[in-house]
Parts: C-alpha cells; structure tokens; sequence
C-alpha cells in the first residue's frame, strides 16, 4: 500500500510546489516593485541629475572660452526652478575655472573628479566640503566632448538632506530600509543615517557586486548580524542600482502561509501514514524477533549462562527455525564448556600433585645431606654438603609456592623471596650473632622459569650476603633486600650486607671455589639482566636488573653512587 501510495503522493507534491513556487515568484516580484517604489524620489533625482548634466555640457560649449559668462551661465541655471545648488565646470587637469559660485578650485584630487576620470561617463559620487561651508552633496558629473575630444567636465550638486529625503510613505515604520549605490560601490544614499548605510547591506554580497543582483531577492544576514530579506532593483541600467532590505518576518508572508505549508504537508503526511504502516508490521514481524536474537547472543559472548535459551513469541516459520537452531548451538557449546572445565580441572589436580610430591622428594634428598654432612669428617666435606643442601631446599621452595599458587602459571616474587630468606636467615656464620634481615619487595607475577632462576639467584646471592656479613662499630650485621618495579615490565634486586668485623672464619671465605659466583652470572644470563656490584666503606652492594616480559625496557638514567667493577665473590 506504501509503494501504490508513493507515486501519487508525488505528483500531487509535485503540483503544489509547482503552485507554492510561482506564489513565491510573484510574491517576491512584489516585494521587488516595492523597494522600486520605495526608491522612487532616488530614481527621480538620479535622473533629473543626469539630465541636467547632459544639458549643461551641451549649452556651456559656445561659452567655455569666457569664464565670466561660463559663471553666469552656471549662476542662472542653479538659480532657476530646480534642486541643484552648484554647478561647475573642471578642465581635464581638475581645475575647477568657472563655477556658479564664481569661485575657482583645484578639485584635481578629489573623487568625484578621480572617479568621473576614471569611468569617462556620467557618474555619481558624494562630494563632502566641497564649496569650504560643510555639508555632503550628491555629484553628478558628464564629460564635455567636442568632436569626440575631451574638453572637460561638467559636476552638478544636489544637497545630500534632499537626496535622503523620504518620499512621504510609511517605509520606516515597517521596518524597510533601502540603499543606492552605484557600479563601483560608492554608497550614494539611504534611508538610515550616512554612517549606518553599510550596515543594512547583505553580508556576503561585495558592494561593487550588487550591480550584478540587479533584479534578485534572497535572504541574507546584514552587516549588523540581523537576517534580512534583500531586493535589488536597477534604478540607472548598468550605473545605479537600490538595495532594499525588509524584517524577515514581514517579507514572504504569501511564501509562507501556513496554508501552503499544509497544502505541501497534506502528501507528504499521506505518504508518512503509510510508511508508518510498513514499518509498524516490520517491527512486529522481523525487528522484534531479529532484536531478541541479537540479544541472546550478546549475553551468550559474554559469559552468560544462567538462562541462555531463546524464547520469541509468536514467530513466524523462519525465525521460529533461527529459535531452534539457536538453542541446540547452545546446549551443544554448554556441554562441550562443561567438558573442557573438566579436563582444566583433572590437568590441575595433576599438575598440583607433580609439584608436592617434587617438593617432597627434593626435601628427602636435603634430609639426607643433613644427615650426611653430620658425620661428615672434615670441614670442607660439611661445607660442600651444606652448600648443595642449601641449593636443593631452593629447588622445594619454589615447588612448594607453585602448588599454594591459585594460579599454579605463575609465581608471587614478594612471596618467594620471603621464603627464601626466612631459610637463610635462620643460618649464622658464627659467634651466635643474631643476623637482621630487612625486605622491601614489590609482588610481580612471575612465570615458573623466571620463579626457579630468580630463587637460585637469590639463594646464591644471600649466601654470599651472609658469608661476606660483617659487623659494623656500636650496631648489629644487617642484610637488606629490595625488589622494585622501576620501570614498566622491568625489575631491579639489590642485596646489601653490611661491613665490619667478619663473622665467617677466614679460612671458610678464602677457600670459595667460585661456584656460587658463576651460577649467579649464568641465572642473570638466564633471565636476559644485568648484574653489577658496589662497595662503599660500610657495606657491600648486588644489583640485578632484569625483564618481566619481553621488548621491556630499563629505566632512564639516573644520578646513582659510583659502582666500581668487581669479580663476583667466590662461593
């Protein structure tokens, strides 16, 4: 019905622009013969001016030579029954040598005289102080020829209070406004004070353009910001042209009877009924049922599971299969979730029970070295045994933390570090003095490859923290361990033991064999960083910068105490 209504909406549409449009037409040609009329004392002047000049460069020919009665015959002409007030007669140089005031002038840089030299015809120009008394004056200025050689100019005057005098009609009080000018622009009058004339002009159109709109109206904003409706009329043919600008809720009120709006509206609202129709059934049938859909799918991608089923009502045929086929999608992708969720959870299970019964047997095998170094016979046997003990319970600690990790993928560095020394700490390297450790770890996940090479490293370093341990003067050994996120994705581990009265037996730090020192250069290696000591007079310094994932990149420099390099010491 929309489609069988679509046709005949548009010619009847059709129709009534056509009629809408010639109302229009005819509508602006009035508003076109009103600003003519409202210009009219323009007009009249304009062409009385003209005329006069044209008479005067004829009847001042035979007198040119005598400058007293080229005077008199300007004199008797602006003392006869018309509005001019001054006439003159300029030589082409811009001498003014006879003039109905008697006076001479040199008008040579004047505009009037600049701008009838320039267009060689009669022109219009707005002369101000021209005869030393004040005033504006309207010019009209003709050549005067004689066999087609120039001989001069003759310039006419009409007080510019008697051009901008209104006509007598009510124009003003209706909001209408109207201004001359001329093929260059040149403002010659207006209905509105001499300053404010530009103001009323259309913002868009260039003064010296409006000659060429010579009979178009059309809505435009003044100079001022104000929408206006612009008419623009010819009132010399290709000199002088007037703009009249109306209120636009005054112009067009034909254009824009509220009855042609109907008589335009009434197809359209025909058509608009139908496609309402069409569009109601739609969504009915198709949009409603495709919209539910959409929904169930949406929750479905989501994560949803509590009621994933789709329910339409009262579908028709095809989508009622869609419903079908969507179900069975569902419970075939619940069922295969429900058996992956299975398999996830056995793998874990396992995986947990590989990692404990790892950790034990790692422990076993650290039980019976401690056995064995207790019957070891010398003292380099009970170190070496301890040594590989203290390896072996590193190994256990990170199975141990694998699997108490909820996530057994990866691996809390604050919280195996923690581990690892609150072993090591438990050890003293003699005298029974008590060893402080403090800690200042930053909890990154870590993956199982970086958890094991981090612990061994740690392990190694704070064996050697401990070995190296000294006592400083009035306070206790202290060993201090950092381990900071100094920049995205990248970590720094600083191990520092202070220095003093050694607590390990010299003959146990000089006999290292550099295991220890080669296995912490080969887990930095491992984990891609960059190790480095320092020593100051009171303690000495591990720094470790190393990446968590790959492409990270280190901190800017920065203002750090001098590290001197240093062989790693020997474990």
């Amino acid at each position: 019905m929309t489609f069988a209504l679509l046709p005949l909406g548009l010619i009847a549409l059709y129709q009534t622009n056509a009629v809408v449009d010639e109302a229009t037409r005819l509508s602006h040609a009035s508003l076109l013969d009103q600003t003519e009329r409202a210009a009219s004392r323009e007009r009249e002047l304009l062409q009385r001016a003209g005329g006069a000049t044209e008479g005067v460069a004829a009847a001042i020919l035979p007198v040119l030579d005598d400058r007293r009665a080229c005077s008199g015959l300007l004199q008797a002409f602006t003392e006869g029954p018309n509005p001019f007030t001054f006439a003159a007669f300029i030589t082409p140089d811009g001498r003014m040598i006879c003039a109905s005031d008697g006076k001479s002038r040199d008008v040579s840089e004047r505009w009037m005289y600049l701008k009838a030299r320039q267009t060689a015809q009669l022109s219009f120009a707005l002369g101000r102080d021209l005869l030393g008394e004040g005033g504006s004056f309207l010019l009209a200025t003709s050549p005067v020829q004689r066999d087609g050689i120039l001989l001069g100019y003759v310039s006419i005057a009409i007080p510019h209070k008697v051009s901008a005098a209104g006509s007598g009609n009510n124009w003003p009080d209706r909001g209408i406004q109207y201004v001359t000018v001329d093929a260059q622009g040149e403002i010659l009058s207006s209905s509105v004070p001499e300053e404010e004339a530009a103001q009323v002009l259309p913002v868009s159109v260039p003064r010296r353009d409006l000659l060429a709109h010579t009979g178009e109206t059309f809505f435009e904003d003044d100079r001022s910001g104000s929408e206006r409706f612009f008419a623009v009329s010819g009132i010399l043919p290709g000199q002088v042209s007037v703009v009249g600008s109306w209120p636009v809720e005054n112009a067009m009120t034909a254009a824009r009877n509220p009855a042609s709006l109907m008589t335009i509206a009434f197809p359209v609202l025909m058509w608009l009924a139908g496609i309402s129709v069409a569009v109601l059934g739609l969504q009915q049938m198709v949009i409603r049922h495709l919209s539910a859909l959409r929904r169930a799918m949406r929750r479905y991608a989501l994560g949803e599971r509590a009621d994933p089923r789709l329910e339409l009502l009262n579908p028709p045929r095809e989508f009622e299969e869609a419903e079908q086929s969507f179900n069975r999608m569902v419970a075939i992708l619940s069922e295969a979730e429900r058996r992956r969720e299975l398999d996830l959870e056995e793998k874990t299970i396992l995986l947990r029970e590989v990692h404990h019964r790892v950790k034990n047997n790692l422990q076993l095998v650290a039980s019976i070295m401690n056995m064995q170094g207790r019957t070891a016979q010398t003292p380099e046997a009970r170190r070496m045994l301890s040594q590989l003990q203290r390896r072996v319970r590193g190994l256990a600690t990170i199975h141990r933390s694998l699997n108490t990790n909820p996530d057994i993928t990866t691996v809390d560095s604050r919280d195996l570090i923690q581990e690892l020394i609150s072993e090591i700490g438990s050890m003293n390297a003699g005298a029974g003095q008590e060893i402080v450790i403090e800690t200042d770890l930053a909890p990154v996940p870590l993956t199982q490859d970086q958890g094991v090479t981090l612990s061994m490293l740690v392990s190694e370093a704070m064996t050697n923290a401990v070995k190296y341990l000294g006592v400083p003067d009035g306070g206790r050994p202290r060993i201090d361990v950092r381990l900071q996120e100094t920049a995205p994705d990248w970590l720094e581990l600083e191990i520092t033991n202070t220095k003093g009265q050694p607590l390990a037996a010299e003959d146990e730090v000089l006999q290292g064999t550099g295991i220890g020192a080669r296995l912490m250069m080969a887990f930095a290696a491992q984990l891609d960083g960059t190790a480095r000591t320092g020593e100051t007079e009171t303690a000495y310094t591990y720094r470790l910068g190393f990446p968590v994932a790959a492409g990270a990149e280190p901190p800017a420099a920065k203002d750090k105490e001098q590290d001197h390099d240093a062989e790693e010491p020997a474990a």
